[in-house]
């Protein structure tokens, strides 16, 4: 899995390309853990580029989110594909994790 990052308002932007499955979460959940020792709490994944995501890699989206609202942060999902929007459903990650169509939306919405 690679990724691009920006930054918008404070807000840290990733916008991942490949598989977020076992063998990549690692990479995300260490730079998610570099931006939080600098304060940084507030994320938003762009998930267009991903092609699959395997348990392992909705486990880490799940803990990431719980463990940025505690600190006061959060996390938004945008541009998901189809299929992933189903399973985020299925699995009733959809109603825990916030889901939005662009960028721009999430971050109104922080």
């Amino acid at each position: 899995m690679e990724y691009t990052e920006s930054k918008i308002d404070g807000i840290i932007v990733l916008k991942l390309f490949g598989n977020l499955d076992m063998l990549n979460a690692g990479i995300l959940k260490e730079r998610i853990r570099e931006s939080t020792a600098n304060k940084e709490h507030k994320f938003i994944f762009d998930l267009g580029g991903v092609n699959f995501v395997d348990s392992s890699g909705f486990g880490l989206i799940m803990s990431l989110n719980d463990k940025l609202a505690d600190i006061g942060g959060g996390l938004r999902i945008v541009n998901v594909s189809k299929t992933i929007r189903q399973i985020f459903r299925i699995s009733k990650i959809a109603s825990v994790i916030q889901i939005y169509e662009t960028t721009d939306e999430a971050l109104k919405s922080f």
